[in-house]
């Protein structure tokens, strides 16, 4: 019998399809409870006030109306908007960065929750919030990080000078960047700047929460990360863990913006107050006006160079805009400074950051976390460099790149790397070579350019990188896997579903898996940093691993062999050496349930994997078109080259990125997050103003998977989740540069930008 994997690597629908196709999946907002309340939420009208008096006793005696609360009926512990498990591997985080409270004492951005109240219906609840009356004084706001800073800028968190909620000199410094300039033939520079970019998911934020007559509390959650929510919660609300069951019911996609607290905390302490289950649903205006979005960066970097393109230093500078509160911030911005520093090979490295409070709603983790400013700055100066050495763009990363053994991502040594491939191959599938000697004539101008990335699979060493898995056999032959890993829309069940078919020789329809109930999985730490598959998967296969050597070991009793000479595939055990001997799969285990000599049992396993990670790679080149006389820009043609390690399901695979450049698309090209400087106000708060693209917009896209397995991941596999995006933005500028000569430095690339660099360069 062949070798060859009979499950992994096959292009197979995910699990969850005909259900939300068929409109049968059931999201949050979809949860009926009995007797079960409407929540909804006053929020700021100021950008900055002090609440000085709430007057709710009109809106408590509306009929229907079934509680109110304000800051003095919620939880008075301090927490962090964020639920990454650095909490967990650290509970004493500086308590600074615990800066938000369910309900807090002033305001600090438009959209900052003030009270809520939990009624019969929707209609009275919003009628009760008109009749909640607030007295406020109002402060004076910034909305700029580099305003907030200087001397006399309103102060928005008392603890933090100049609004600089954390100082973060580089962690891992290298060698002497002043002697690393010094020895550079050329140093380029420039300072970019990115926007806010929102999550822009499907489904808005909801949930549901009820506690029962023990005072257990159930909550049903688009979280990504069920068990960090669960610990973040049960401490917000001083109650035990095991008094707290958190359910992540179907996701209409999240992109990072649901490994923070959202809906979850009003609408537990609304059901507290009113005794009854409450559902609560953002609309999609406060999704986009108060809800996290990626952190907006003020990058400033350096690179020096020799002639013949070695990197000699990079250094690296930025300023973050948190927000109102600090949530991801710190993570975020660290990983963007490494992500910068580490891409290259480079001796002599540093860099720092201030990330600064403004009065604006909250900057978070989105897809990518800090990667794609770090690539929009670094990739553009890579391309100024070449430029200026006249050195192809593509022979100047090559030459640059790291190998294996090198440190990668999180510091830990690169495991393998088919970087080196990915820019190769697609540079031959966009016709680089011919593309880039064609000459750029007329009014319309054609480029082409490219960036390249690395990003992660899961974020140990920064956090707590575990998960684990059970998996139960049954007496038809088929296996019920549980995990806690939250399917995001990204396929992550029957990525699952195929690795635990795979180690246990089962077909992928055999395997159920059950997820996103904290009472029956064991610890995960939620679906982030592009570690799902690896991270989760290698704990499934683990879990699998265990099981097949018992099922061998009962096989073998009812084969005559030992179980060395045994193996599994498509729901059979056989003996290697005569595959035709064997023995179902199902019969092993019915006749191990079903063991009158006292010997039966129920084959089952757990499995548990982290504290590994290994570093996906990709290269992306982009084919534009620019109108110098309106600056549009028109994408022609995208591929992308991945270093997967192996595609678990390579449809499923080559989804994910296409997904992500169309997110990246709309990062580099539209999607502009604008706050009206006067008032505070998110100016792009729906769809009709935040400009997503849409599929009239796409241009040709070739995703080329390139496939070199790794031992650390289950059967070779990397994480694939993050990186379609990271270095669309960096790609389309050099594809701007080289089809007019202008580098623009500012997301998102608008037609007025183009024309004002155009019309400056002249």
């Amino acid at each position: 019998m062949s070798n060859a994997l009979s499950v992994i690597g096959k292009r197979l629908p995910r699990p969850q399809g005909p259900a939300q196709t068929t409109g049968a999946a059931q999201f949050a907002a979809d949860i009926k409870l009995p007797g079960m309340l409407i929540g909804k939420v006053l929020r700021s009208p100021y950008p900055h006030a002090k609440i000085l008096k709430i007057d709710k006793s009109k809106a408590e005696n509306l009929p229907g109306v079934e509680a109110v609360i304000t800051a003095e009926d919620g939880p008075k512990i301090p927490y962090s908007i964020c639920n990454l498990s650095g909490d967990m591997q650290n509970p004493e985080l500086p308590s600074e960065h615990k800066d938000c409270y369910v309900f807090n004492d002033k305001a600090r951005f438009v959209g900052d929750p003030v009270a809520a109240v939990a009624a019969i219906n929707e209609y009275i609840a919003e009628e009760a919030l008109e009749l909640i009356d607030v007295e406020y004084e109002k402060l004076p706001a910034v909305f700029d990080p580099i305003e907030a800073m200087k001397p006399g800028a309103p102060k928005i968190h008392d603890y933090a000078e100049g609004n600089v909620a954390e100082h973060i000199p580089y962690a891992f410094l290298e060698g002497d960047v002043e002697k690393g300039l010094q020895e550079a033939d050329f140093i380029f520079e420039g300072t970019f700047r990115t926007t806010k970019q929102k999550s822009a998911q499907i489904e808005p934020n909801a949930t549901v929460a009820n506690f029962d007559h023990n005072g257990r509390l159930t909550v049903w959650s688009s979280s990504q990360q069920p068990h960090p929510a669960r610990r973040q919660l049960a401490r917000i609300f001083n109650m035990p863990e095991g008094k707290v069951r958190l359910l992540s019911p179907f996701i209409g996609g999240a992109f990072g913006s649901r490994q923070s607290f959202i809906t979850e905390p009003v609408c537990i302490a609304l059901a507290r107050k009113a005794g009854k289950p409450v559902k609560l649903e953002d609309t999609r205006e406060e999704d986009l006006s108060t809800r996290e979005g990626r952190q907006p960066q003020i990058l400033t970097a350096k690179l020096g160079i020799k002639k013949d393109g070695t990197i000699t230093a990079l250094q690296f500078k930025t300023v973050a805009d948190a927000g109102a509160y600090f949530s991801h911030s710190g993570a975020v911005t660290s990983l963007c400074m490494m992500d910068f520093l580490e891409l290259y090979r480079c001796p002599n490295k540093n860099g720092e950051a201030d990330i600064v409070y403004t009065n604006t709603s909250i900057s978070g983790g989105i897809r990518g976390y800090g990667n794609p400013p770090a690539m929009f700055a670094l990739e553009q100066l890579m391309d100024n460099a070449a430029k200026t050495l006249g050195i192809d763009p593509i022979e100047l990363r090559l030459k640059n790149i790291k190998r294996a053994g090198e440190r990668g991502y999180g510091m830990l040594p690169i495991e393998n790397t088919a970087l080196a491939e990915c820019i190769k191959l697609g540079a031959e599938k966009i016709g680089w070579q011919e593309k880039k000697a064609s000459k750029k004539e007329g009014v319309i101008k054609r480029g082409i350019g490219m960036a390249c990335a690395m990003h992660c699979s899961g974020a140990y060493p920064d956090l707590v990188e575990q998960s684990n898995a059970f998996i139960k056999l049954n007496a038809d032959g088929s296996a019920d896997v549980t995990v806690s890993a939250t399917d995001l829309g990204q396929g992550i069940v029957g990525a699952l579903g195929q690795i635990a078919a795979e180690g246990l020789g089962l077909r992928a329809e055999d395997v159920n898996v059950t997820y996103g109930d904290t009472d029956v999985t064991p610890f995960d730490d939620g679906a982030h940093a592009s570690g799902s598959c690896y991270t989760t998967g290698n704990a499934v296969l683990a879990a699998a691993t265990n099981a097949k050597k018992q099922l061998l070991e009962r096989a073998a009793k009812a084969l005559g062999v030992s179980d060395e000479e045994l193996d599994t595939r498509e729901g059979r055990v056989y003996v290697k050496t005569d595959p035709e001997k064997g023995i179902a799969i199902a019969e092993v285990v019915r006749n191990t349930i079903y063991d009158f000599t006292g010997e039966g049992y129920n084959i089952s396993a757990t499995g548990t994997s982290g504290y590994r990670g290994s570093s996906p790679f990709q290269a992306t080149f982009v084919e534009v078109e620019v109108d110098t006389e309106t600056g549009q820009v028109k994408v022609l043609k995208i591929v992308l080259a991945e270093d997967i390690g192996r595609a678990i399901n390579p449809m499923t695979v080559e989804g994910q990125l296409e997904g992500g450049i169309v997110q990246g698309l709309g990062y580099t090209l539209t999607e502009d997050f604008v706050v009206d400087m006067n008032t505070g106000c998110t100016v792009t708060d729906s769809f009709d103003v935040y400009k997503l693209p849409t599929t009239l917009d796409l241009p040709e896209i070739e995703v080329i998977l390139v496939e070199q397995p790794v031992a650390s991941g289950p059967f070779g596999a990397k994480g694939v989740g993050e990186l379609g995006l990271i270095a669309m933005a960096a790609a389309t500028a050099n594809a701007v540069y080289d089809a007019v000569g202008i580098q623009v430095k500012e997301l998102p690339i608008t037609p007025e930008k183009i024309l004002h660099a155009l019309e400056s360069n002249q």
